[in-house]
């Protein structure tokens, strides 16, 4: 398998290979009581802590008893592997509905969807859906088309067996350039609601479909241009969430000579929450980590090459401190200051640095160590601070 499989952002010198994902729901009814998304405002989801993203990170996170018990777990899919005997897209289920008795591993951890909504106890699911072409030509236009029945199928059967709310991440990061095939918006839109159509005909109640936007300065600088996000959205009655990724802190620019001004990270979360508010959407940061920062080495370093230099130089020793203030506080204070939309965080606990598709010699950047549990003074204030964040009204 090659690199584009789970995760966040996949840089590889910053060409357009990356990653894939997705967000699906179904059922009104049950959608709307899981969701929260009353339209009137009248009831709002309870916060929630989501956490992944392979079952290596988690189960290293669940052993340390470093940090709050999760709300819910990040697993991976592609889609179109669904029905691959000896792979099952990582859905972890064969054609029988039972385990399927291994976890894939597509250099980024182990993967098995259902092992990680069966292991741990927790009942809530986050389901990255990859539905892009990176490593399926064509078969974009197919889904939108309205193929691949059987694959919807036996996704249906796999939501049902969840005890939980499922929070479906139908084709994530749509504006990341990394992400083939997602280019032509009408496109992605049909694929989106052809999957979300399907789900409902099998009757799958238990599901919420979230709508993710990458909001990476990184794609700006790739793309040379502003995109307007409103191309991809499938509708008010195909999105029950909006979410969008956060690695950087909240105003950092492009490091490097550069005669096209990307914005800051803060500026493309604005965007992203201004459109649900407009749409009377909930709001999850469904990608979260301090990106090239080291929690357990205390450093932080260059990630790539096109923002501020060769991935993993630039090494610079910070406190504990220090990453807090740098990384942490203006994450909660943007969950505190949006409070009113933003109801899930989704952290992503990995040590990268050890993982094949992200480690040496960073063909995808240089993402470091996000594990809370490699550091006990990170770990704590970040108890203490979803607390407050759960706690406040």
């Amino acid at each position: 398998m090659t690199e584009l499989r789970t995760g966040p952002t996949v840089i590889r010198a910053y060409l357009p290979i990356a990653l894939l994902g997705a967000l699906a729901s179904c059922g009104d009814g049950a959608r709307q009581e899981a969701s929260g998304a009353d339209p009137s405002g009248a009831k709002a989801p309870p916060k929630q802590l989501i956490v992944g993203q392979d079952l290596g990170a988690i189960r290293g996170y669940m052993a340390s008893g470093c940090c709050p018990l999760p709300d819910g777990l990040t697993a991976y899919v592609d889609f179109y592997d669904i029905l691959a005997d000896g792979d099952f897209g990582g859905l972890g289920i064969d054609a029988d509905g039972e385990d399927a008795g291994f976890e894939l591993d597509w250099n980024a951890g182990p993967v098995s969807a259902y092992r990680t909504a069966t292991e741990f106890g927790v009942a809530d699911l986050a389901i990255g859906l990859s539905i892009t072409e990176n490593e399926h030509p064509g078969k974009l236009q197919r889904l939108a088309d309205g193929e691949f029945r059987a694959e919807i199928r036996r996704l249906a059967r796999f939501l049902d067996l969840v005890e939980g709310t499922v929070y479906l991440r139908i084709g994530y990061e749509f504006d990341g350039a990394w992400n083939q095939g997602y280019e032509n918006a009408p496109r992605y839109v049909a694929a989106w609601k052809t999957i979300v159509d399907g789900l409902r005909a099998q009757g799958v109640d238990n599901t919420v479909m979230v709508w993710q936007a990458g909001a990476a300065v990184v794609d700006e600088v790739l793309d040379r241009a502003h995109e307007n996000i409103a191309a991809w959205y499938p509708g008010d009655d195909y999105v029950d969430w909006v979410a969008f990724s956060w690695f950087m802190s909240p105003r950092e620019t492009i490091g490097v000579p550069s005669d096209y001004d990307p914005g800051t990270p803060m500026q493309l979360a604005q965007e992203v929450l201004a459109f649900a508010r407009k749409r009377g959407k909930p709001v999850m940061i469904a990608e979260a980590s301090p990106q090239a920062m080291d929690l357990g080495e205390n450093f932080m370093a260059h990630h790539a090459a096109i923002w501020d230099g060769e991935p993993a130089t630039g090494r610079v020793d910070m406190t504990s401190d220090e990453i807090w203030d740098h990384w942490f506080a203006p994450l909660f204070r943007l969950l505190d200051d949006n409070r009113d939309v933003v109801h899930a965080l989704a952290y992503i606990n990995a040590d990268w640095d050890s993982q094949a598709m992200w480690g040496p010699p960073y063909a995808n950047g240089f993402w470091g160590d996000s594990r809370l549990e490699a550091n006990g003074d990170i770990a704590a204030r970040f108890g203490e601070a979803v607390a407050r964040w759960k706690e406040a009204r």
